[in-house]
């Protein structure tokens, strides 16, 4: 049975994993994880999902019949 490579779930995986690997990242790398790392990870999460939306919209747009 093939995956369904388009389905919303495949993103959420997607940014959680990245996310996941990003805050492990600047936990390890800073001397005191403070609101500047918090604030860092809310931008990159912002910038990610407005880029997620931003495919989806454009393979929305697309004719699929062609």
């Amino acid at each position: 049975m093939p995956r369904d490579t388009e389905h919303p779930v495949w993103s959420i995986i997607r940014m959680v994993v990245m996310f996941t690997g990003i805050t492990t990242f600047l936990y390890l790398n800073s001397s005191a994880f403070d609101e500047t790392e918090f604030t860092t990870i809310v931008e990159l999460m912002l910038l990610a999902g407005g880029f997620e939306v931003l495919k989806r919209k454009l393979a929305n747009g697309k004719d699929k019949s062609s």
